[in-house]
């Protein structure tokens, strides 16, 4: 199975059902497009679960890092330093949460999937041969 941009390859979404179910495609998004989607709320998916989940976990990686910044001060001067690694993980884990978020909700909805494969941000990932069946051109 070769991956393929939204750029080359453009499936529709009942095709993508069909190939899904097979076995024969994956479908896949950048984790940065994915955020941005999200935040867009005329590209975002009907459901707003995704964009909610995607601000909450922001919130609490930012709010656990001011608060060890505050507790360096009047306790433990070296606090925030695992504190920053502890806020990256959570951003990186967040921006891969949104994108699994976002794969469930084009499955689930026709008019979203639709609308980013209009402005291809899908990837796929499947076989040369089905590939070329939905060659842009």
């Amino acid at each position: 199975m070769n991956r393929y941009s939204g750029k080359k390859v453009s499936i529709p979404h009942a095709a993508m059902l069909k190939l899904r179910q097979s076995g024969d495609l994956n479908l896949g998004i950048v984790d940065d497009i994915a955020i941005k989607i999200a935040d867009n709320k005329d590209l975002a998916p009907t459901s707003k679960k995704s964009t909610l989940a995607l601000h909450f976990w922001s919130l609490v990686a930012v709010g656990q890092f001011i608060y060890f910044i505050y507790f360096s001060f009047v306790n433990t001067w070296w606090a925030f330093i695992p504190s920053f690694f502890f806020m990256f993980s959570i951003h990186k884990a967040n921006k891969k949460g949104t994108s699994q978020n976002l794969l469930y909700e084009a499955e689930r909805d026709k008019i979203f999937y639709e609308k980013i494969r209009k402005l291809d941000g899908w990837d796929y990932e499947t076989s040369e041969d089905i590939a070329n069946k939905y060659k842009k051109n």
